[in-house]
C-alpha cells in the first residue's frame, strides 16, 4: 500500500523537453533519425530518465506526516483526495552506454544498452480506506479491493542505421528485448470484494482474481501475520529466457535552412514472453466470518495492545493463492512524436512538439508543447517550454546543455517544479546524462 499510494507519481515518459534538444546525443532515444550535425563519433555514457504521475493529487507529504523529531504514517489526508478509480503510471529509463558513428555515404550508424522499468497500477480508493479506517464504514455494502497491474522491468540491446537524402534523415532501430521482471493481472479474473452485513457485522470475502508474475513474486505463504512473499532472482540480470523484439521508425526533415521537422514511432510491436520463473497465480473462493473490523490505522502505525494475527490469518485463507507454471506475454506502449523546429539567429530558436502514447486496452495520452531556446554562447544552452497534458495545463518545463570541449552534459525537465519538489508533488518528471561527441 506505501508503494501504491506514496509512488511520487512514478503517466507517459513524454520526454518533450529531450526532444526538441536533437543536437543532444541522448535524444536519439526518442528518434532514431537524429544525429549531432558536423559530428563523427558520439559515447552515450550513463543518463537516467523518470516520468511518472498519479490520477489524483496524492504526495509523499500527505501520507508521511512529521510530528516533531517523528515521522509517522496518517493516510487521512490522501484518503481525501483520491479519486474512486485511481491509476499510477511510471516510466524510467537508465541508459549504461551507447554508441554513433558517421559513415561514408550520409549513413549513421548506432548501438546501445538501457534497462527500463513501466507500468501501471489501478486500484480503487475503497482498498486503502478499508485497510486505513476499517470495514464498518461500509456496513450493509459490497467494495471492490481488485488491484489492476501491468509492470515490466527489461533490458534493451538496440542497434540502428539512418541515412540521409539530402534534408531528409531517416532511420530504423531494432531492438532485443530480455525480460527481469513483470507482474500482469489478468483481465478476465478481476473480482475480489467484501461485504460487511448490516445485522451482525458478519464480513463476507468474495474471490474470481488472477494475475502473471516472473520473477517479482514467487511464492505466496498465507500462514503467520499477513502475506509472506517470496521474491524471484532475475532482478539484476542482463540476459534471461524472458525475450521480444521492437522496433522503432524516425524521419528529420530540413524544410529550409532555419525551419526543421521530425517524426517517430518507437517500440513497435514490442512483446516480451516471459519464460523463465512464469507463474500464474489464482484465487477463487467466498469466506465469511463475524464481528470483525480491520482498524489499518493501528496496525500499520505499531499498536501493541491489539493482537490481529489470529484475525489475519483467517483472513488470508480467502485468498488462497493457487500457483501454475505458465508462460505469458506483456506489450510495450507504442509511443510517438511529431515536432518542428525555427531557428531564428544563431542564438535563439523556438519549437513545437507533439508525444502521444497508446498502451494495450487503455485510451492513448497525448501531450503538446511549445518551446524556446537560447545559446548564449557555443558551449552553453538554456531554455523553456509550455506544456500541455491531461494531467495538467500548466507545465513549466527547462533544459540546460553545458558542451565544453567533446562533453555534452545536460539536465532537462517537462516540468521543473516537480523535479525538484518530489515530497510536494504528485508527478515527477526529469531526464539527465552525460556523452562525449568529436
Amino acid at each position: 500500500m506505501l508503494a501504491i499510494l506514496g509512488s511520487i507519481r512514478l503517466s507517459a515518459q513524454q520526454e518533450l523537453m529531450l526532444h526538441s534538444l536533437p543536437d543532444v546525443w541522448h535524444s536519439t532515444s526518442t528518434n532514431p533519425a537524429f544525429f549531432p550535425e558536423n559530428k563523427h563519433v558520439a559515447i552515450g555514457l550513463p543518463g537516467i530518465g523518470l516520468d511518472a504521475a498519479h490520477s489524483s493529487d496524492v504526495s509523499y507529504k500527505d501520507i508521511f506526516i512529521k510530528n516533531g523529531n517523528r515521522t509517522t504514517i496518517d493516510f487521512t489526508n490522501a484518503l481525501a483526495k483520491l479519486d474512486p478509480s485511481n491509476t499510477v503510471n511510471f516510466d524510467q529509463r537508465i541508459e549504461t552506454v551507447s554508441f554513433g558513428i558517421r559513415l561514408p555515404g550520409k549513413f549513421w550508424l548506432q548501438a546501445g544498452h538501457a534497462n527500463r522499468l513501466g507500468g501501471s497500477i489501478t486500484y480503487p480508493k475503497t482498498l486503502p480506506s478499508l485497510i486505513w479506517d476499517g470495514n464498518a464504514q461500509y456496513i450493509g455494502q459490497t467494495v471492490d479491493i481488485a488491484i489492476q497491474t501491468d509492470i515490466s522491468n527489461w533490458n534493451e540491446w538496440s542497434v540502428g542505421l539512418a541515412k540521409g537524402f539530402g534534408g531528409l534523415k531517416v532511420g530504423i532501430r531494432a531492438k532485443y528485448l530480455t525480460g527481469t521482471a513483470a507482474l500482469l493481472t489478468d483481465n478476465n479474473r478481476q473480482k475480489a470484494a467484501i461485504t460487511t452485513s448490516d445485522d451482525i457485522y458478519q464480513l463476507s470475502l468474495s474471490t474470481n482474481y488472477a494475475f502473471y508474475s516472473s520473477s517479482l513474486i514467487s511464492a505466496f505463504d498465507t500462514s503467520g501475520l499477513g502475506f509472506d512473499i517470496s521474491l524471484g532472482n532475475l532482478n539484476g540480470k542482463v540476459f534471461s529466457k524472458n525475450t521480444g523484439f521492437a522496433f522503432d521508425l524516425g524521419a528529420h526533415y530540413k524544410l529550409t535552412e532555419k525551419i526543421s521537422l521530425d517524426f517517430s514511432l518507437l517500440d513497435l510491436g514490442g512483446v516480451i514472453t516471459w519464460k523463465e520463473q512464469a507463474n500464474y497465480y489464482a484465487s477463487e473462493g467466498d469466506y465469511e466470518y463475524e464481528g470483525v473490523t480491520l482498524p489499518g490505522a493501528d496496525i500499520i502505525n505499531g499498536s501493541d495492545s491489539l493482537d490481529f494475527t489470529t484475525k489475519l490469518d483467517t483472513l488470508n485463507d480467502i485468498f488462497n493463492f493457487k500457483k501454475t507454471a505458465q508462460e505469458f506475454e506483456t506489450s510495450l506502449p507504442v509511443r510517438g512524436y511529431l515536432g518542428g523546429n525555427f531557428d531564428l539567429n544563431k542564438h535563439w530558436s523556438f519549437g513545437l512538439s507533439t508525444f502521444f502514447q497508446k498502451r494495450a486496452e487503455s485510451k492513448a495520452t497525448v501531450a503538446i508543447g511549445a518551446s524556446a531556446r537560447w545559446k548564449p554562447i557555443k558551449w552553453i544552452s538554456l531554455g523553456a517550454m509550455y506544456s500541455v497534458n491531461e494531467r495538467s495545463s500548466a507545465n513549466l518545463g527547462f533544459h540546460l546543455v553545458l558542451k565544453p570541449g567533446p562533453v555534452q552534459l545536460y539536465f532537462a525537465s517537462d516540468n521543473l517544479l516537480n523535479a525538484f519538489s518530489v515530497k510536494n508533488s504528485p508527478a515527477v518528471n526529469l531526464r539527465t546524462g552525460l556523452s562525449l561527441i568529436f
